[in-house]
């Protein structure tokens, strides 16, 4: 009778441990999801309050052929405040060089919030005469795409 007795307490003890083990892992496997699911939430927020325009004039472009400059004008129209210096831009499909890009809020801003304007010049451009098209990509957020001409 205690050898049996004992054998069934060392059982005993080791199923706690295995169900305590798979409790655990259980748990941990639930937070973790927990987590990425609120992170990936909290990013797909962010994304839809993001929102810019491009406010140039599509037919008077600020283009200086001399200089190799154009002048975009972002304005802010999301909720959030997102980095203006981490905007890139891709013209004609061609991807401008961060060092080619220079930026600037207007009116004293201090940050891009809401109906703040950016103004983006991208520089050691040349632009032939007709259609081009500029791709704006904020931080987060949906890129903003403008058609004009020269």
């Amino acid at each position: 009778m205690p050898a049996t007795a004992t054998s069934q307490l060392i059982f005993f003890i080791a199923a706690v441990v295995v169900a305590s083990a798979v409790a655990g892992v259980f748990v941990t496997t639930t937070l973790n999801l927990s987590h990425s699911i609120r992170d990936q939430t909290n990013e797909r927020i962010i994304e839809l309050n993001t929102r810019i325009e491009v406010i140039n004039d599509a037919s008077a472009m600020p283009y200086n052929a001399t200089a190799g400059t154009l002048i975009i004008y972002v304005k802010n129209i999301g909720t959030t405040t997102p980095a203006g210096n981490l905007t890139r831009a891709l013209l004609d499909g061609n991807l401008t060089a961060s060092g080619n890009l220079t930026f600037r809020l207007l009116d004293g801003a201090t940050e891009w919030s809401r109906e703040v304007v950016l103004e983006m010049t991208m520089g050691n451009i040349t632009l032939a005469s007709g259609d081009h098209q500029v791709k704006v990509i904020p931080e987060y957020g949906k890129p903003e795409t403008f058609k004009f001409k020269i």
